[in-house]
């Protein structure tokens, strides 16, 4: 049976253009009894003007989404 989750690390915070970058340390959702441990990433945040927060995994995907306004990118597919 799986373990509880490890809690995310909270990393010093960035800021771009004045709105401020939350970064964690994700550590996945379960720790298995046995085999490899889930591979931990990082994790970007930043909140919009209604306070919601929208996670991104580099930090050059949450600076251009601050950029344009926490509007979501086109699909590059062009529909």
């Amino acid at each position: 049976m799986p373990s509880s989750p490890f809690p995310p690390d909270m990393l010093p915070s960035l800021e771009h253009n004045g709105i401020a970058i939350t970064v964690i340390n994700h550590h996945g959702f379960s720790r298995p009894d046995r085999g490899p441990a889930p591979a931990s990433r990082i994790l970007y945040g930043a909140r919009d003007e209604n306070n919601e927060r929208h996670w991104r995994s580099s930090l050059g995907e949450i600076n251009q989404l601050i950029e344009r306004g926490f509007t979501p990118a086109p699909l590059a597919s062009g529909v």
